[in-house]
């Protein structure tokens, strides 16, 4: 059996080590009609029917990318860098940040994150192989190299973004991406901007975007006295019970919606598949998603 030390190390959790000096979420005290259109909800949100959903999705995703490619084709100071119509991997972010929003995978710290990591790692690696004079004939390594290297990065830091993949590859093969040099990370971080910018506008009319900030899980001071007096994790196990590392968090994967119901009873009961609340409580955002995140484990154990 490892060591406390070793196994800290095998299965280390940047979570564990961040999550105490995050701030807690403010949302709740601003008023409705801004914390609303920031993702925030004071009572529990239920999505609404299919059709409504693929109404708001086709809205987003042209609004999203007929933002980004209006401002890089007409703002002269990203026109000047003569960056592609629309960067390809915004599209596939756009499907994600319109459609599956709720998955982790489509969440502001993924999409940021994700997106900056594969940024500067796909031009790190561009940079390093021109340093050979046969540069146009390595390429293909390049780009396979630098989705490599960028992917292992996403994971060690819980920021998977599946998009994210062909944000490296296109810094280390596409010609105009080359030629922009490390312009191409904020030109990239802009276009993203501007699609979240549209997506808490057009997700956030009759469905809830994003269910998090950072993380669904607690965060702050709490952690950091937990850290002082309490093992945050199984001895026997070695498992984690902080930041959940497993497959099911590293690709994002999708439960599916939570069933709740109300009854008389004092106490809560939570499956993989429902949950039944005392009558007399109601959920906050911050607190589903906690519930979500202890769900998609539950469910994780019995696959």
């Amino acid at each position: 059996m490892p060591s406390k030390a070793a196994s800290t190390l095998l299965n280390f959790d940047i979570d564990s080590h961040v999550n105490p000096y995050i701030p807690h979420n403010r949302l709740d005290r601003l008023p409705r009609s801004i914390s609303r259109w920031l993702g925030y909800r004071h009572d529990e949100s239920k999505d609404p029917h299919a059709l409504i959903q693929w109404i708001s999705t086709f809205f987003g995703v042209f609004l999203g990318l007929l933002t980004v490619g209006a401002v890089y084709n007409y703002a002269p100071a990203i026109s000047s860098h003569n960056p592609p119509i629309i960067i390809a991997s915004l599209g596939a972010t756009a499907v994600l940040d319109y459609s599956a929003i709720r998955t982790p995978l489509a969440q502001p710290r993924n999409a940021i994150l994700g997106h900056a990591i594969c940024a500067i790692m796909g031009v790190s690696i561009s940079k390093l192989f021109q340093l050979s004079p046969n540069f146009e004939h390595i390429q293909w390594v390049a780009g396979a190299l630098s989705c490599a290297i960028a992917t292992v990065m996403m994971a060690m830091t819980n920021t998977i973004h599946p998009p994210g993949g062909a944000t490296a590859v296109m810094a280390a093969t596409q010609p105009n991406v080359i030629a922009m040099g490390w312009w191409f990370v904020p030109v990239l971080m802009v276009g993203y901007t501007l699609m979240m910018g549209v997506a808490l506008l057009v997700n956030n009319v009759a469905r809830q975007y994003p269910v998090y900030w950072w993380t669904p899980q607690e965060v702050g001071g709490k952690l950091r006295k937990q850290g002082n007096g309490e093992e945050v994790k199984d001895m026997e196990g070695g498992e984690r019970m902080g930041s959940d590392a497993s497959s099911e968090r590293t690709l994002g994967h999708a439960v599916p919606e939570l069933k709740v119901y109300t009854h008389a009873a004092d106490e809560i009961v939570l499956t993989a598949e429902r949950m039944q609340l005392p009558a007399h409580v109601k959920l906050t955002a911050d607190e589903r998603a906690v519930i979500e995140s202890l769900r998609a484990r539950i469910e994780a154990a019995h696959d």
